[in-house]
């Protein structure tokens, strides 16, 4: 590979804070909002993003997402690409509950122990949900490969979705790592380079 090629950076943002994370439920599909004002917790990655240059913006198309994309980069709301594949898993029955609430129900805590072999009831399998990000993750490698055939800075991909989103395309880039090895809190952001040498076939 020439000298001209680039390196390629994916920004992974968890949306800003919502009242359901301050209660601890699970979220999932469900489309809540994120808290207004500085109780988002977004200002220090608006101020972190200003002026930087993207090579494009994915964003799930749930609410909290949407909504955060609007805040650190509002520039960019009608140019993002809305996916759905970028979602949290969809925690079904278990959506607006908390640990507490479902700490005696004995399908959760086997979920609790071996999320790959149980499902929340009326939700999505551990294969569903890591089938669809890896389909995406699939797409943004090879978008990522066109990209490192240009010549200068790094090019920067910005990704607003979900924690759990976060943690399956940090181990799927990174095989050394476990989905619980990601730590990322609302209104963070997790930084993966992806090495020009890393994209050539």
């Amino acid at each position: 590979m020439s000298k001209s090629h680039e390196d390629v950076e994916w920004w992974l943002i968890r949306h800003g804070v919502t009242a359901w994370n301050l209660q601890r439920k699970y979220q999932g599909h469900s489309d809540e909002k994120i808290l207004p004002g500085e109780a988002g917790g977004l200002t220090p990655l608006q101020s972190q993003l200003a002026g930087i240059s993207f090579a494009g913006v994915y964003c799930s198309d749930l609410e909290r997402c949407r909504q955060t994309l609007r805040f650190i980069r509002p520039d960019w709301t009608g140019q993002a690409v809305y996916d759905p594949r970028l979602r949290e898993m969809n925690f079904g029955a278990w959506e607006g509950k908390t640990y507490e609430m479902l700490e005696h129900d004995p399908l959760y805590r086997a979920w609790i122990d071996d999320p790959k072999l149980h499902t929340p009831p009326e939700g999505e399998s551990w294969e569903l949900f890591h089938n669809r990000v890896a389909d995406f993750q699939r797409e943004l490698v090879q978008i990522s490969r066109e990209l490192a055939s240009g010549n200068g800075n790094p090019a920067i991909l910005l990704i607003v979705t979900h924690g759990g989103v976060i943690s399956t395309l940090n181990m799927l880039m990174n095989p050394h790592v476990g989905f619980w090895d990601s730590k990322v809190l609302p209104g963070e952001i997790m930084k993966l380079k992806l090495r020009s040498n890393e994209l050539e076939w």
